[in-house]
């Protein structure tokens, strides 16, 4: 249990910025996980120490990943493997191996899939469709981040949504799209998160201000400015 509610505790704590309270939270998580010898329990915490990782050091996020996705699947743990998995195509992509990550996030997808975990499935969805960006396949790019965007809405998963239609505004405005496609993508997903406040709804306003506000100029009735 205190494996469990430290390793919990380590993502307030990075929202708010503690990283250092974070880190030693998730030791002491890790450290309780291995005494107890409990295999999903050990495997929870290093998926936990991987997204801490995520944020300062790439190469140790992945081994996290990796010997979760390991623990889970010598446990029988699918649905964990292939969250882990999710995480570790993530993590690949964002160090720069991204074909290493198209193929562990397609993996991803069809396990959470065949798990009936329609919400994780489209976040999987939503990291293809970065990764096929980041390689430069944009149509790819686009078409998963269509759909999982879709899913995502319809489940009511709007926060992970809103993270879709980021990325599709930036390749609309990247690639020399319709400025009034760019606006509604970030319109959406400023609504999203001015809800639930913090500094994402401030930075998107900011960005939706440059292309004419909520209301841009070739809008019906929009003003400009």
């Amino acid at each position: 249990a205190e494996a469990r509610l430290r390793s919990l505790l380590s993502r307030p704590l990075m929202d708010l910025g503690a990283y250092d309270r974070a880190r030693t939270e998730l030791e002491a998580a890790a450290a309780c996980a291995d005494v107890c010898g409990h295999t999903v329990l050990r495997a929870s915490v290093q998926e936990f120490s991987g997204r801490y990782w995520d944020r300062f050091d790439p190469a140790r996020a992945m081994a996290a990943y990796q010997l979760s996705l390991d623990l889970n699947t010598a446990a029988g743990e699918e649905r964990g493997a292939a969250i882990a998995a999710y995480f570790l195509g993530c993590a690949r992509d964002a160090g720069g191996d991204h074909r290493g990550a198209l193929d562990t996030l397609r993996g991803a997808y069809d396990r959470l899939t065949a798990c009936g975990d329609g919400r994780m499935a489209a976040r999987a969805l939503a990291a293809l469709g970065a990764a096929h960006d980041h390689a430069g396949e944009t149509e790819a790019a686009t078409r998963a981040l269509t759909e999982a965007a879709r899913v995502l809405r319809e489940g009511d998963a709007t926060h992970y949504e809103a993270q879709a239609l980021v990325v599709l505004a930036d390749i609309v405005e990247r690639t020399g799209g319709e400025r009034a496609t760019v606006r509604a993508h970030l319109t959406r997903a400023y609504e999203i998160y001015a809800a639930g406040g913090g500094l994402a709804a401030e930075e998107l306003r900011e960005r939706l201000d440059a292309l004419g506000g909520l209301g841009g100029a070739d809008e019906p009735g929009g003003q400009g400015g």
